[in-house]
């Protein structure tokens, strides 16, 4: 009877071992952020942006824009999405232009909200606006289109020559993944 338990208890730990691995194996095939592919291309047409990325941004958004702790991912699938995520404090994210506008008179000040990103204009706004968390607004402007050009790229979009900025931001929209 005892080395019947022992067996038992044995396959129970084996099976956990086995379990954990293949968990793990799984989180290290899924890729965050940014793939090699995307981080290339943003480089190739972004490099300054990279460099200041890396300053200031990857100690919070991680490396490949992966996300970290409360940093919300900012490069890769699902990434830098029109309507701010859901927090769970009011069920699904608002999506109807009027509510949002409405929630975002009402808002408090100070209040983690954004409006909606559609284009490389909103996404230099709420940068330059808000980031890097304690240190906001105090980057070069040239700094920040840099790294609006760096995470548009790495997302896909086809930047126009000369890079990202005030004349044309408005007219490049943000690409959905």
């Amino acid at each position: 009877m005892s080395s019947r338990i022992a067996y038992l208890g044995t396959s129970v730990v084996c099976g956990a071992f086995l379990l954990c691995g293949l968990v793990a194996l799984g989180c290290a095939v899924t890729q965050m952020g940014a793939t090699t592919s995307d981080l290339a291309r943003a480089h190739d047409q972004a490099g300054q942006g990279e460099t200041t990325f890396a300053n200031e941004c990857a100690q919070c958004h991680g490396q490949r824009g992966e996300g970290r702790g409360d940093a919300p991912a900012i490069l890769g699938t699902g990434a830098l999405p029109e309507y701010p995520r859901d927090t769970g404090s009011s069920g699904s994210p608002l999506t109807d232009p009027q509510l949002l506008q409405i929630e975002a008179q009402a808002r408090p000040a100070g209040a983690a909200w954004r409006d909606p990103f559609r284009t490389a204009q909103d996404l230099y706004e709420f940068t330059h606006t808000h980031m890097p968390r304690g240190h906001a607004g105090e980057l070069k402007p040239a700094d920040y289109w840099a790294v609006v050009s760096f995470l548009l790229a790495a997302q896909g979009a086809s930047l126009p020559t000369g890079g990202i900025g005030p004349a044309n931001a408005s007219s490049i929209q943000i690409p959905r993944r």
